[in-house]
């Protein structure tokens, strides 16, 4: 091997060196925040659901909304967690990865407010209750997912090879059909609404998780 060959080698050794410890970083720093706001959402749901619990027993509006959280907070936990280690967005400039995390930081924000709010007496007199921010959680992703495809036309070095057009149209799907139900029923914290809600986004879950799986996670 020559001389030059030698140095190539070793510039190239250094450039796989350096995204190796840019991809660890990033891995610390995602799985840290996205577990740690999860996390708090679950502890916030514990404490309104055992009060619940004790006081009327397994109701079936409180494991309704346990069970739609549940799902939501799984689909989004596993999506977006799984999108910050993605090898397309590794290739990206760092400020990308960055506003990807800012986003997805907001929308586990809203996961902890929707802990707190999974029970009907929780969401009773609320100004903002627990479908309010589950359509501000799926509008938060929307808009986010369609921001991506703007930003790549106005920043050449920022535009995707890939974009999940997919989730973007079964959350604006559900958003179209979370206010059906409102117009419709009327009550959505009733056994009708609850009942349609839960199908709805159980529906969701195995679209997104195990249909699309964008990131061959089953």
């Amino acid at each position: 091997m020559s001389k030059k060959q030698k140095e190539k080698s070793s510039v190239s050794q250094d450039e796989l060196d350096s995204k190796k410890e840019h991809a660890e970083k990033r891995y610390l720093v995602s799985t840290f925040f996205v577990a740690l706001l999860i996390g708090l959402a679950y502890q916030e749901m514990v404490a309104p659901v055992r009060e619940t619990v004790r006081a009327s027993g397994v109701t079936f509006s409180t494991f309704a909304l346990v069970a739609i959280f549940f799902f939501v907070s799984v689909r989004f936990f596993i999506g977006n967690q799984l999108h910050l280690l993605s090898g397309g967005l590794a290739k990206l400039p760092g400020l990308v990865w960055l506003y990807d995390l800012m986003v997805i930081i907001i929308q586990c924000v809203v996961l902890v407010f929707m802990g707190g709010d999974s029970t009907v007496t929780q969401n009773q007199n609320a100004a903002i209750d627990f479908v309010d921010l589950l359509v501000t959680l799926y509008v938060i992703d929307v808009i986010w997912i369609i921001s991506q495809w703007i930003l790549g036309k106005i920043i050449p070095k920022w535009k995707r090879g890939f974009l999940p057009w997919g989730w973007g149209a079964l959350n604006a799907v559900l958003v179209i059909f979370v206010f059906a139900l409102k117009f419709i029923v009327g009550d959505i914290y009733s056994t009708t609404g609850l009942a349609w809600l839960l199908g709805l986004n159980f529906i969701a879950f195995l679209v997104d998780v195990v249909l699309v799986d964008y990131y061959d996670a089953i």
